[in-house]
């Protein structure tokens, strides 16, 4: 969305903590009244106008949070802290994703069109926070965050150091977003809130009562860690009903949860027995990189800033080494079917399961397979971004690769329903020519598997576009159908919460004789015939997916198994958990992670187009361009002894210093003839 349509200084810069609060508040308070759409627009239309630039902001924050979380390498003698700040980047991600899926709902209640597009790097937009950039994790990019989500004042007894240390995070977020101030997107949330609890402003009429079929629904997409310092409960608001009121009230509450959940900048921080905000987090996460910086460990892989596979690219952000180039663009074509995938389930009016009686209780339905499948690709993703970062950028190179999360070519859906899926299909065929174009240069276990789910997904896919239902025979049955409809609660995940995925590469026989925890099948009751048979309601699995509070429910973090699934499970354990017909075969077998990296040393001189140019980020050209381009490799050339010099007396770059590994591969550089 372009800055151009919002009103002067809509997004104001985040002020000085020491700045008198009076000052703060009126720079607040000149964009937080009167239309931020210039020109005006009605009151209904700039809540679509609002929404859809949520839509945007919400969904760069989600792939900037994910870059960073990708980035970290763990590894050494400080691998759980490690592991620690990329589950709470993860985690403050996927509230993200949350947030964007309210606000698609959202804009379903005020009949607005869907919206799950966004900037493409290296943009800096004027609606964005900060610049929009791919960039691994560094307290640079850090500085960032936490700037942009702090509140728009600290609590009155907050520790002066942290006020301090908070007011120098600023600073240095300014000279990381290339002298630009960081800004704060809280007036779009202040607005939206004064439009939606107005009647005049949004009538009753205005709100939609015939959408909420089409929203995403908390007992699908609901995840809810345990402790406040983990995270907090997604926000996934959805509309239904057809009281104004009730629907006003609930619209209210979502984009205040938004706010409160980080966006809005306005709350003081969370006390520990509480869920804490993202500027809470992220000051945390501050704390710990620069901890573990003072210990000498490298934080991230030496990841690339803005990667991309275009051939049109500048050289230096373009990943050319054959395998890296191949995994990056499988990567792009899951990006395009989660997005592609997501907002087709928002525009299907359908239920997720199917309800009936019978074999076919609780099989997803197309809209179903849509939710399985946009859940399938965030996993997805997630294990190629890790295989990418362990991979050259440039054939030798040091500087790795990284997910470049290009957008597709469109993201508008065809008009009909066979067209949808057979966009789907396209790109699932698409995704199977790439991953098996990878598999000639290298073999993975990982590709492998992805290829064998994609074609058999393409058989649902394929009687989609012609018009038909979903084939049965394309849906489990029997034992296979109760361990998928476990390993689908939890969207296919690891789980590492105490039950773990005890059903996973499991014969029935073996599932049954899990203890943790075990499927209780002893004979309580009798049939009609006098045989013995076991009682559903006694099945320790069943009350374990019954358990109150959710925090003993299975399974743990996400929502409750559905009814109708629920029901299934109660029927084939009633039925005495029959096998499968030929018995004895695994009912979900547990996908593989790709294989990791060797790490090999770089061969032969390196050279500045290949391995130089990408150290550099655009606020590093931005801050010497006074002086040079650090984009040109004669100018680097040319100061390379003085550029060497600060960058191992840690003053250069002037917001962080870098990793030992990046200094050692300039001086290998300048030591090796400086090579263009």
């Amino acid at each position: 969305m372009e800055p151009r349509l919002f009103a002067q200084r809509a997004f104001p810069p985040v002020q000085p903590q020491k700045a008198a609060a009076s000052a703060r508040r009126a720079s607040r308070a000149a964009v937080a009244s009167g239309s931020l759409h210039d020109p005006a627009l009605e009151p209904r239309d700039e809540v679509v106008f609002l929404l859809t630039a949520a839509a945007e902001i919400e969904h760069a924050l989600m792939v900037q949070y994910l870059y960073a979380a990708y980035s970290v390498r763990v590894s050494g003698p400080h691998s759980d802290e490690l592991a620690r700040v990329r589950d709470l980047l993860v985690q403050i991600a996927r509230e993200e994703m949350g947030h964007l899926v309210t606000v698609q709902n959202l804009l379903h209640l005020v009949g607005g069109p869907l919206n799950l597009g966004r900037d493409r790097a290296p943009y800096g937009s004027g609606i964005y926070p900060f610049r929009f950039t791919l960039e691994p994790l560094t307290l640079a990019s850090l500085a960032k965050y936490v700037t942009a989500e702090s509140p728009a004042e600290l609590p009155e007894d907050m520790d002066p150091q942290d006020v301090d240390l908070v007011e120098a995070i600023r600073l240095d977020a300014v000279a990381a977003n290339g002298g630009e101030e960081v800004r704060h997107v809280g007036p779009v949330f202040d607005r939206l809130t004064e439009l939606l609890e107005d009647p005049a402003a949004v009538a009753d009429a205005d709100l939609r009562t015939d959408t909420a079929r089409l929203q995403a629904d908390p007992t699908d997409w609901g995840y809810a860690p345990l402790r406040g310092v983990d995270g907090s409960p997604l926000v996934v608001g959805s509309f239904p009903g057809t009281d104004p009121a009730a629907l006003r009230a609930g619209a209210l509450a979502a984009v205040h949860a938004i706010a409160e959940q980080g966006e809005g900048f306005d709350l003081p921080p969370a006390d520990a027995r509480s869920d804490e905000s993202h500027f809470e987090r992220f000051l945390d996460l501050y704390r710990r990189v620069a901890a573990l910086r003072q210990l000498g460990d490298p934080v991230s892989w030496p990841v690339a800033v803005n990667p991309t596979t275009s051939t049109t690219a500048d050289p230096a952000v373009r990943i050319t080494e054959a395998r890296a180039r191949g995994w990056a663009q499988l990567f792009d074509l899951r990006y395009r079917m989660l997005l592609g995938q997501l907002q087709h389930f928002l525009r299907l009016d359908q239920e997720v399961y199917r309800e009936d009686e019978g074999p076919r209780q609780g099989d997803r339905t197309a809209r179903g397979l849509l939710l399985l499948g946009a859940f399938d690709e965030m996993r997805h993703l997630g294990k190629i971004a890790g295989k990418l970062v362990q991979m050259p950028m440039h054939p030798g190179a040091v500087v790795h690769a990284g997910p470049p999360f290009e957008l597709p070519y469109t993201l508008a859906l065809p008009d009909d329903e066979r067209s949808r899926w057979r966009a789907h299909l396209d790109a699932s065929r698409a995704a199977v020519r790439v991953a098996t174009a990878v598999r000639r240069l290298a073999e993975d276990p990982f590709l492998a598997a992805l290829v064998a789910v994609d074609v058999e997904a393409q058989t649902a896919l394929a009687a989609l576009a012609a018009g038909d239902d979903v084939p049965e025979e394309s849906l489990p049955t029997g034992f296979a159908k109760a361990v998928a409809i476990l390993e689908e609660a939890v969207h296919g995940f690891r789980v590492r919460a105490r039950h773990g995925s005890f059903w996973a590469g499991r014969t029935r026989d073996e599932f049954v004789a899990t203890l943790v925890p075990p499927v209780d099948l002893t004979p309580v009751a009798l049939d009609q015939t006098g045989a013995v048979v076991p009682d559903p309601a006694e099945a320790q699995l069943l009350q374990r997916l019954d358990a109150a509070p959710p925090r003993d429910r299975m399974p743990r973090l996400r929502p409750a198994v559905p009814p109708a699934r629920r029901a299934y499970l109660a029927g084939w354990i009633g039925a005495g958990a029959p096998d499968d017909d030929p018995p004895g075969r695994v009912g979900v077998r547990v996908e593989p992670d790709p294989q990791d990296e060797p790490t090999a040393p770089v061969v032969g001189p390196p050279g500045f187009a290949v391995d130089i140019a990408s150290l550099f980020r655009p606020s590093d050209r931005a801050a010497m361009a006074f002086v040079f381009d650090l984009g040109r490799f004669e100018d680097v050339r040319d100061n390379a002894d003085a550029i060497l010099t600060r960058l191992e007396d840690g003053s250069m770059p002037c917001d962080a210093p870098w990793q030992a590994e990046r200094i050692a591969l300039f001086r290998r550089w300048v030591d090796g003839g400086r090579l263009p």
